[in-house]
């Protein structure tokens, strides 16, 4: 019993893992990095750091899409799959990025 205890007290207080994490930097109406590769399971987040809004929409349509992010926003995704996601900013189409999920 005793055991068990101290067991489940080393579970609560060990820090929760969390995923690997890169940022997408949104300024003058460009995705920097325009490519970032990462790790089934990493998660991007695009940071607004323009003046309008913008999102980071998947060209297929279904894979991801942000809505719109305003000025000084985030948003994340996780991605799962390996692959190459193409996207866009539904707003400004020439805005193009990609992420490689390897």
């Amino acid at each position: 019993m005793l055991r068990a205890l101290l067991t489940a007290a080393v579970l609560l207080a060990a820090p929760l893992a969390q995923a690997a994490g890169t940022t997408v930097a949104i300024n003058d109406y460009t995705f920097t990095p325009g490519t970032v590769t990462v790790h089934p399971g990493d998660m991007v987040t695009w940071n607004n750091q323009d003046s309008t809004p913008h999102t980071a929409t998947s060209l297929d349509g279904a894979s991801f899409d942000s809505a719109a992010i305003v000025p000084g926003g985030k948003w994340s995704f996780t991605f799962k799959t390996p692959g190459t996601y193409k996207y866009h900013c539904a707003i400004h189409p020439d805005m193009q990025g990609e992420v490689d999920v390897q």
